[in-house]
């Protein structure tokens, strides 16, 4: 298997064109990582949740980590990370834009709603948390099958 780093171009591809990640925060301090649908466009990050125990560690702790992949096989893939500040986007003066912005980018998406809005039966009334992920670090590795190995 040959191993490289992706430049930081094919990791915001790799963003672009995906739509579920692992979101990795700290909750009463121990690693927390759930799956999340997202968007990403022109470098920001968009999701969003129910309020619960995502939302609650986030706000008391903004520091995260999303990670996404797109496996072939067990030899060929990608990974990509990005770290950065949790920041919440009411719908209120200050953000009203940047979450109607975050909105139309999720609503784009097929079922986009659905792993926030099927969380229980608790759900009915509660209003979703649209948040961006301010990246401070994005990193990616690709893996390709070693073709000398691979004809032996």
């Amino acid at each position: 298997m040959n191993l490289r780093d992706m430049t930081r171009q094919e990791c915001e591809t790799m963003l672009a064109v995906n739509q579920i990640g692992h979101l990795g925060c700290i909750c009463d301090e121990r690693p927390y990582v759930v799956p999340i649908r997202y968007a990403f466009r022109d470098g920001a990050f968009y999701s969003f949740s129910l309020p619960g125990k995502k939302i609650d560690s986030l706000r008391l702790n903004p520091h995260a980590c999303v990670q996404i992949e797109q496996l072939v096989t067990p030899d060929e893939w990608q990974s990509v990370l990005l770290e950065g500040r949790y920041q919440e986007l009411p719908d209120d003066e200050k953000w009203h834009d940047e979450h109607m912005y975050a909105w139309s980018l999720l609503q784009q998406r097929a079922n986009w709603w659905e792993p926030g809005m099927y969380k229980s039966k608790d759900a009915v009334g509660l209003t979703p948390v649209f948040y961006s992920i301010q990246i401070e670090v994005i990193s990616g590795r690709h893996a390709t099958r070693d073709l000398i190995a691979s004809t032996i």
